[in-house]
């Protein structure tokens, strides 16, 4: 097991960090399939409001290739199709009836399962468009834009990433644990795209791992955002052709195993819900659950996100995307804090050594009020010396204001993994994680 050590990035000493345990939620009674979440997706519905669906039904697919299909995660009725702004399609809200929480076998789409025997003579093409039809082939992002893996590439690597995408996400210990056989089948049936499989693992999480420790190549550290794939790509990598490796997370290839194994879409999803004051188990529930049964009650001027440093600010209303499985509840701070900024701070998180809170390993508590405003970019460099990549985010912004997009990629704007810590760090409260991601899709869609 080869070992990946980052000389940045960071980890804040944040309160809410999920214990291991387990509890499994009662059925809801409307599940969702969101396109909030999705990159690059042109979604085109497949359905109308009041049409009956099936478990694996396609919902909608992409229409730059309709091949890639996006399925109904539950049996019963459309109730809804929501719509953003410009008729942007957002979710599809379904409404559960008997037969779905029976879990009857005529609930479900039903495709010929596949075995370990046959997984072998199993032709590639018809392995894709399985997958394609049963709604998970999207689980594969290809780089550097990490939009759907491109079926016809032949990826350098597959980057497998057992420990998601947030601090906060879902310890890899307990889904492996209940899914080993099929996260296994899945780790075979990568090896029929790439010849290099990389699976990494965050060092804290071994001990639980263990089970599955020999198919671990590489340990990474436990500071954000070590385990990111686009970190672990940037360090692996030696040559141009790797940058379009794919990557998956140990969620959706569980996914794969089992739909490959049982014929039918997974409908399972563990989750981890960070909110002050409560219990903080891992959540066995429903794909597409609904946000206002997992969250529960909270300050109405609150924020929910769906990743403390990279996620989306969800609407109590929204359903979990496919690519979402934490929810951060953050307090509202209140009132302006009177003479805040002469007192010793013992209670903040920061990057720099500014507050006393640098001398205490205690977790603190983040409200979600921005304490100042906007302002110019002082040239202090935290986003640069904070960055995991070794990249200078206030250089490729400025490039960006510039529309010297051809400099903003000399910088290494591509190798951006938008974790989101340059938005963190900065005292001038300027968004660099959003700027440089705009800035990578408006380049990766001029592109194509």
């Amino acid at each position: 097991m080869e070992k990946i050590k980052i000389s940045k990035g960071f980890t804040p000493k944040l309160a809410g960090m999920p214990d291991t345990s387990l509890i499994k939620l009662p059925p809801p009674h409307t599940i969702g399939l969101s396109a909030m979440d999705i990159p690059h997706i042109r979604p085109k519905l497949l359905v109308k409001e009041n049409d009956r669906v099936k478990t694996g039904t396609p919902l909608f697919c992409d229409k730059r290739d309709i091949s890639i299909q996006y399925v109904s995660p539950g049996t019963g009725s459309i109730k809804k199709i929501r719509f953003g702004e410009r008729r942007k399609l957002q979710e599809i809200v379904i409404a559960l009836d008997k037969s779905d929480k029976s879990a009857k076998s005529e609930a479900f789409i039903q495709f010929d399962p596949v075995s370990r025997s046959t997984l072998k003579s199993l032709s590639k093409q018809e392995l894709i468009l399985q997958l394609k039809q049963g709604g998970l082939w999207q689980c594969l992002r290809q780089f550097p834009a990490k939009d759907t893996a491109d079926s016809s590439h032949i990826p350098a690597m597959i980057i497998v990433s057992l420990n998601g995408n947030d601090i906060f996400s879902p310890h890899p210990g307990i889904l492996i644990g209940r899914e080993k056989a099929a996260f296994e089948f899945g780790l075979e049936m990568l090896k029929l795209f790439s010849n290099r499989i990389v699976v990494t693992a965050r060092q804290s999480s071994l001990p639980e791992l263990e089970s599955v420790k020999a198919h671990i190549t590489h340990q990474v550290t436990d500071t954000y955002p070590a385990w990111d794939p686009g970190v672990v790509l940037f360090h692996l990598k030696k040559s141009m052709e790797e940058n379009t490796a794919w990557c998956i997370t140990a969620e959706h290839l569980v996914m794969m195993g089992k739909f490959l194994l049982t014929g039918r879409y997974p409908i399972e999803k563990i989750v981890t819900i960070t909110k002050k004051g409560d219990k903080k188990p891992h959540i066995l529930t429903r794909q597409g659950a609904p946000i206002k049964t997992i969250a529960g009650s909270f300050h109405r001027e609150g924020m929910i996100t769906t990743g403390r440093f990279n996620g989306r600010i969800a609407d109590i209303e929204d359903h979990l995307g496919l690519f979402e499985n934490t929810l951060n509840i953050i307090d509202n701070a209140g009132e302006e804090e009177l003479f805040g900024f002469i007192k010793p701070g013992t209670d903040k998180t920061s990057v720099s050594r500014a507050f006393l809170s640098c001398l205490s390993n205690s977790p603190k508590q983040e409200d979600c009020t921005l304490h100042g405003e906007e302002r110019a970019c002082i040239n202090c460099s935290y986003c640069e010396n904070i960055c995991p990549n070794d990249l200078m985010p206030n250089f490729i912004m400025k490039a960006l204001h510039s529309d010297e997009i051809e400099n903003a990629l000399e910088y290494g704007l591509l190798d951006c993994c938008r974790c989101g810590l340059c938005s963190y760090t900065c005292p001038s409260k300027i968004e660099l994680a959003k700027i440089l991601s705009h800035g990578m899709d408006s380049h990766y869609k001029d592109k194509a």
